[in-house]
Formats: structure tokens, sequence, C-alpha cells
């Protein structure tokens, strides 16, 4: 129990300390504009040390929960450029996702985990990701609708394993963060936000859930598939 009140501490002390020197005014896109030449700089002289510093920052941030995690993803594209970027970004939101797993598991989950499934509004959600966690991992991955945190949550209190959520997670982030990591690149020529996302970057985003949604269900049916064949067998 003093293992556990001491991370709890510890986590909430970072993230205290995160917002008091003002952390969150650097996880911006005015912000990353305004820093591009020193960080484009600092990457051409120190490239390793600068791959791997971003990619410690990004686990860090996605473990506290911080906010930024798609300003992060631009700043790997423009920074280090398609192919080192999607690595980067895949491997980092991955890792920090299995961390903050771990973390809510070993923290709170045998707790809630009984109490969300007699809760009326999740016991049906607790049910299906008691035999479909990983159909519905790869799906609710890779749409930017579910919120990072609720998703790493969610899957704490499954009973999915890490090596499901492991792969779940690197093949459901892996089409978004391509699509992220690509538009950071278009840094230099765009001055908002707005200018990054444009029709056709939504409508990307879009096919990557009607495509989500596809894999998940096939996934599903055949799983489903499976335990009526082994039903029929016995």
């Amino acid at each position: 129990m003093i293992k556990k009140l001491l991370l709890l501490a510890s986590l909430i002390s970072l993230i205290t300390l995160f917002f008091i020197f003002g952390g969150q005014e650097y996880l911006t896109f005015d912000s990353l504009k305004q820093h591009k030449s020193e960080l484009l700089a600092y990457a051409d002289t120190h490239f390793w040390k600068a791959f791997f510093t971003i990619g410690g920052i990004y686990i860090l941030s996605t473990v506290l929960n911080l906010p930024g995690a798609a300003i992060m993803s631009l700043a790997i594209g423009f920074i280090f450029g398609r192919w080192y970027g999607v690595l980067l970004a895949t491997v980092a939101s991955t890792i920090g996702a299995v961390l903050v797993f771990w973390i809510a598991r070993y923290l709170i989950a045998d707790w809630a985990r009984p109490r969300l499934e007699k809760m009326p509004l999740t016991q049906k959600v607790m049910k299906n990701l008691k035999y479909d966690a990983f159909s519905y991992l790869l799906f609710m991955r890779a749409v930017p609708l579910f919120p990072f945190w609720f998703v790493n949550m969610t899957f704490a209190f499954s009973p999915i394993s890490t090596k499901q959520y492991l792969i779940g997670s690197y093949i459901g982030m892996f089409p978004v963060s391509c699509v992220l990591v690509n538009l950071g690149q278009s840094l230099a020529s765009v001055e908002s936000m707005e200018q990054l996302f444009s029709a056709e970057v939504i409508m990307a985003f879009m096919l990557i859930g009607v495509l989500a949604l596809t894999g998940s269900l096939l996934v599903r049916a055949r799983a489903n598939k499976h335990s009526v064949t082994e039903e029929v067998e016995s």
C-alpha cells in the first residue's frame, strides 16, 4: 500500500511541477513554430541525442497524461522527417501507453474492476471487454475521437494481457501517427493548426476510422467463429 501511495504521490508531484513551471506553454503549436529553427539546428548537430530526448519527453508526457500529444507527433515529423519520425512517434507512444496501462492496473484496477462490472453504465462495456478486448482496442486506438488517457485506463481494468495490449496499441495507433508525422513536415509552410487539418486530412482520419472498425469486426467475427467451432467439437 505504501508503494502505491508513493507512486501516486510522485505522479501527482510531476504533473503539478509541469504546470507550475509553465510546461503547457511549450507543448503548443505557436511555441513549436516559434522555436522551429532552434529545434532543427539542434537536431542537425546532435541527431541521436535529440531523437532519444524527444522520445523520452513523449513517453513521460503520455504517462503523466499531459496535453500536447498531437503537437509532439507534429514536432517529431518536422524535426526528424517521415521515416525516423514515424518510428519514434509510434514506439514512444506505445511505450507510454503500456506504462500507463501497468501503472493503472497496479494502482487501482483490482479495486475498480468489480465496481465497474456492477455499475449499469459500465457493466455492458466491461462484459464486452472481457470476451473481445483486442478488437475493441484496435478500433479505439485508431479513431482519434477517443482520448488517449480514456483508452489506457479502460483497458487497464480489462483482462487483456500486456502482450495483446502492446500489439493492439501499436497497430491501432500506427495509421494516425503516420498522418500526424507527415503533417509535421508541412510546419514550415503553415501558420495555424487549421491550415494543417484540411478537408483531405479529416477525410483521411475518417477513412482510418472506417478501416479500424472493419478490422475490429473481422477480428471479432473470427473469434466468434473459432469459439463456435470449439463448442461444436466438444
